[in-house]
């Protein structure tokens, strides 16, 4: 049997107009990788984001924003995992920061 702490327990990902986006959740982190707004394909920093909000990027993708003290990564969901995954990070990084709009 697997080890559980490497095996997801959700992982919400898109391919959105040439971009990617993932977000895997275990039972105690979360990884993210992006290419929106890259150069490159592109890992969060999860040690250094101090903060996390939801933004609406287009009418059929949203941003999971992760902001760091340097630098704030988008990750782009579909809009239809967009409760899913505002839950999963509230239990896993608590509650988000406030809206930058």
């Amino acid at each position: 049997m697997p080890d559980p702490s490497l095996v997801p327990s959700l992982d919400l990902q898109l391919t959105w107009r040439g971009t990617f986006g993932r977000i895997r959740f275990f039972d105690h982190r979360v990884t993210a990788e992006t290419s929106f707004e890259r150069d490159a394909l592109t890992t969060v920093p999860m040690a250094s984001v101090r903060g996390w909000r939801i933004e609406p990027c287009d009418f059929d993708a949203v941003c999971v924003e992760f902001v760091t003290d340097d630098d704030t990564y988008r990750v782009l969901l579909d809009t239809i995992d967009e409760r899913l995954a505002d839950h999963a990070l509230r239990r896993v990084l608590g509650a988000p920061l406030p809206s930058a709009s």
